[in-house]
């Protein structure tokens, strides 16, 4: 494996789409999609909560500000929280989809990017319809308040586009400073075999799910650092492993990440400042556990039965 080849080619890749989506963000063409999408999910939400997907886009954890208040107050109950959030994430993750995910990882991996990311967006689909049933039956006789969800100017004035270059290389150089010392420690574990031991070590149980030592590869890479692993898509495609095959293990390395590190690093640090702890553990249920099954059953279906 070329590693310097590999390098470059996810440094160049992932640069080209933080300017791409820099343009998206300062013309407002992203945020114009968000609102369209926001109607969605204000269907079976607590009337006083159908702002939280509104605020849920320009910040997480100012909506999770905004609903502990009301919860805090009485003025709703955890399962009107739990609603909400759940609705919300749907928009959220149209949001990074077209935002962040496809303009950095299109260019790197072309359509599998897209078909990976529908396959996650279904995952939210079916959450939000269950929501929708569950909430219009709840609330049926709630009085209904209509949430505000204004308007975004477009702009594609020369000054914008530039300053939104000028953005999305910024924001590629901080990627690349914190993406090469995580490069170079898996580059490290795969010189000195600590991955291939690992590999061995996980072998009799992925193995008998049906991946491969390069697949196993991908998800132990995963788990450390999502970008690096991205570059071994392409490895694999050259191996002439089929698209299930790398969208299962794409799912499985997805949900070793979130198991290992998103769920305590990113989720439980603002959740436990708001809620009280029955609220947390039910909130990471939802929104880690209930993921990382999914992740697990669809990475292991794909690989195992297609």
């Amino acid at each position: 494996m070329n590693f310097f080849h590999l390098y470059i080619l996810i440094v160049s890749a992932i640069a080209f789409g933080y300017v791409l989506a820099g343009l998206l963000v300062e013309t407002g063409v992203a945020n114009w999609l968000g609102l369209k999408s926001l109607k969605l999910s204000r269907f079976g939400i607590h009337p006083l909560l159908t702002n939280v997907p509104v605020i849920y886009l320009v910040s997480p954890r100012a909506a999770h500000i905004a609903a502990s208040k009301l919860l805090k107050e009485g003025k709703i109950e955890p399962m009107d929280l739990y609603l909400a959030i759940l609705a919300s994430n749907f928009p959220m993750r149209l949001m990074f989809l077209y935002r962040y995910y496809f303009p950095v990882l299109f260019p790197l991996i072309g359509f599998l990017a897209v078909y990976y990311g529908l396959l996650r967006l279904a995952f939210d689909a079916l959450v939000l319809m269950a929501v929708t049933v569950y909430g219009r039956l709840r609330y049926r006789e709630v009085e209904k308040t209509r949430a505000d969800y204004g308007n975004v100017a477009l702009r594609f004035e020369l000054s914008v586009l530039a300053a939104a270059v000028w953005k999305g290389l910024k924001e590629a150089v901080s990627f690349t400073l914190k993406f090469t010392p995580l490069f170079l420690l898996v580059v490290f574990l795969i010189k000195a075999g600590v991955m291939e031991w690992l590999t061995k070590v996980l072998k009799p149980y992925l193995g008998g799910l049906g991946f491969n030592s390069l697949e196993i590869t991908y998800i132990t890479t995963a788990a450390i650092s999502p970008p690096v692993a991205y570059g071994l898509i392409n490895v694999m495609v050259k191996e002439g492993i089929p698209v299930s095959d790398i969208l299962g293990t794409m799912a499985v390395g997805n949900a070793m990440f979130s198991l290992l590190r998103s769920w305590w690093a990113y989720l439980l640090p603002y959740y436990l400042g708001l809620y009280p702890l029955r609220v947390v553990a039910v909130l990471l249920l939802l929104q880690a556990g209930f993921p990382i099954v999914y992740n697990l059953t669809v990475g292991v279906l794909l690989v195992k039965f297609f």
